[in-house]
């Protein structure tokens, strides 16, 4: 009897603590989503931002490397390069939710082959040499895969694919042709290996002009 009478005075009060106590919680669960949610939303703005970058920087190599324009590669690569730092500077101090980590984890293993991948082209381009530009589209790969990784969530804008494939293309095919012209030469009759290594020559020629011209 004394149990329920106690019941029957303070149930009111209990009524009212367990639903603040819920309210509370209710608050405070409210407060932890929105704040992830504000940084997955800084996050996804940051990200979309860097593709831009990256993807123009890509292109740019790209065609700069088609035209056989090694000081133009040279630039954008370095542009490439530094876009690419400053982006994994951001996101060390940047949070997201559970659901984006995978996301975040891929994108910094992409942006460091990207770097790795803009640091050989630079050189290749710099020094016209074929050792080079092989690894610089070694690190383009290793970009597209982490890249495919970060596609296959569908979480966040896609990355460029496409252009990476066309710089990977790009620079394998510079490779091919610099070690065409710097190959030595056979007293054979010319067929088409002999022809291919004469375009190279007049490619490497047509190169060295530009780049006295340019400076």
């Amino acid at each position: 009897m004394r149990n329920i009478r106690w019941l029957r005075v303070h149930a009111p009060g209990l009524l009212i603590l367990t639903g603040a106590l819920l309210a509370l919680a209710l608050i405070t669960a409210s407060g932890t989503v929105g704040a992830e949610t504000v940084a997955d939303q800084e996050f996804v703005a940051r990200y979309t931002a860097t593709m831009a970058k990256l993807e123009t920087a890509t292109n740019e190599m790209a065609t700069a490397i088609e035209n056989f324009d090694c000081t133009t590669c040279e630039a954008w690569a370095s542009t490439g390069y530094n876009d690419a730092t400053r982006a994994l500077a951001e996101l060390e101090g940047c949070s997201v939710s559970a659901e984006l980590q995978p996301v975040k984890e891929h994108l910094k293993l992409a942006l460091e082959q990207y770097k790795s991948a803009c640091y050989y082209t630079e050189l290749g381009a710099m020094q016209y040499d074929a050792d080079n530009l092989d690894k610089a589209a070694g690190y383009v790969q290793s970009t597209i895969d982490h890249f495919e990784e970060v596609d296959a969530l569908g979480l966040v804008p896609p990355t460029p694919l496409s252009a990476l494939n066309c710089l990977q293309g790009d620079l394998e095919h510079a490779a091919q042709v610099v070690r065409g012209a710097s190959a030595t030469p056979t007293p054979e009759a010319p067929g088409y290996g002999a022809l291919v290594g004469l375009s190279g020559v007049l490619l490497v020629t047509a190169y060295l002009l530009r780049r006295r011209a340019s400076r």
